[in-house]
């Protein structure tokens, strides 16, 4: 079995700037970042994942053929 290797990246206070100014951007109005953490892009959240595929299915055109 094979190993992954972990690897702990630092959120900067450049990288918090950054956000803070993007965020602030988009709502129009200053915002504190009180927490920030990575998210494993490998952990899928499963009710998130459930939640999309019934939305998808929820989308699908029923053709009539005459």
């Amino acid at each position: 079995m094979e190993e992954r290797a972990e690897t702990h990246e630092e959120i900067t206070p450049e990288l918090l700037m950054v956000m803070s100014a993007s965020i602030a951007a988009y709502l129009g109005r200053t915002v504190r970042i009180r927490r920030a953490r990575f998210v494993d892009p490998m952990q899928v959240n499963a009710w998130g994942q459930s939640s999309r595929v019934v939305l998808q299915a929820s989308h699908n055109i029923n053709v009539r053929h005459s």
